[in-house]
C-alpha cells in the first residue's frame, strides 16, 4: 500500500521547484554617529601617542642636560683639585728650598773665608770642623721637615734598620754579629724609614795555621837518620 504522502500533485511539485532561494542576512547599515565615534577614538589615540613621544623627548633632553652639567662639574672639580694639589706641593717645598738656599750661602761664605786665610792656618782640622758644621745644619733642616736621625739601640746588628758597611775581625764568638762601630746615623720620618743606620759589624777572624818549629824533629825522623848513618 502506497503512502499517500509520497504522491504529490502536480501543483504541489511545481510550487516546490518554483520557490525563490532564501535572501542573505543584511548587515545593519553604519550610521553617521558610529563614524563620528570611530574618528573621535582615533583622534584620542593620536593625542595620547603624541603626548607620550613628547614626554619621552623631554625626558631625554633633561637627561642630556643633566649629564652635560655633571660632566662640567666633574671637570671643574678636577681642575680645582689639580690646582690645589700643585699649590700645596709648592707650599710644602718652599721651606725646604729656602733652607737649601741658606745652606748654599753658608757654604759659599765658608769657602771664601778659608780662601782668605793664610796657608799655614788652613789646617785639616779647621776644614773638618767646617764640614761638621754643614752636617749639623743639614740635620737641622731635615728636622724642620719631620726627618730625624737615629741610632738603633742595643749592640746586636738589626738588618731591618741597619746596613753593614764593613766588618771588624774578632776571635771572640760572642761578638760575632754585634755592632763594632757606628759610622753614619739612619733617618726616618715618623713611622717611615728613609735611610738605614750605617755600621761596622764584628765577623769571626780566621784561625791562623800552626807553624812547625824546625828544631823539633819527630821521633820517627830521628830513628830514620840514625839508621841511615
Amino acid at each position: 500500500m502506497e503512502d499517500p504522502q509520497d504522491e504529490l500533485t502536480p501543483a504541489t511539485a511545481g510550487n516546490r521547484e518554483d520557490a525563490p532561494p532564501p535572501e542573505p542576512a543584511v548587515e545593519p547599515h553604519k550610521t553617521a554617529e558610529d563614524t563620528t565615534e570611530l574618528l573621535e577614538a582615533l583622534r584620542q589615540l593620536e593625542e595620547v601617542t603624541r603626548s607620550g613621544f613628547t614626554g619621552l623627548h623631554d625626558s631625554f633632553e633633561e637627561k642630556l642636560a643633566f649629564d652635560r652639567f655633571k660632566e662640567g662639574q666633574i671637570t671643574r672639580l678636577h681642575e680645582e683639585l689639580q690646582s690645589y694639589k700643585s699649590d700645596l706641593i709648592g707650599r710644602l717645598q718652599q721651606p725646604f728650598i729656602r733652607g737649601l738656599v741658606r745652606l748654599h750661602d753658608d757654604l759659599g761664605k765658608t769657602v771664601a773665608a778659608l780662601t782668605r786665610r793664610p796657608s799655614e792656618e788652613q789646617t785639616p782640622q779647621r776644614f773638618f770642623n767646617a764640614l761638621d758644621g754643614f752636617a749639623e745644619d743639614l740635620e737641622l733642616l731635615l728636622g724642620q721637615h719631620g726627618i730625624e736621625g737615629f741610632e738603633n739601640p742595643g749592640e746586636s746588628f738589626d738588618p731591618r734598620r741597619q746596613t753593614a758597611l764593613r766588618t771588624e775581625p774578632t776571635r771572640d764568638p760572642a761578638k760575632v754579629g754585634t755592632v763594632a762601630g757606628r759610622l753614619r746615623p739612619g733617618f726616618e720620618q715618623g713611622e717611615k724609614l728613609l735611610q738605614k743606620e750605617r755600621v761596622a759589624v764584628y765577623a769571626l777572624d780566621a784561625v791562623p795555621t800552626a807553624t812547625c818549629d824546625p828544631e823539633q824533629i819527630p821521633e820517627k825522623e830521628t830513628h830514620r837518620e840514625s839508621h841511615a848513618s
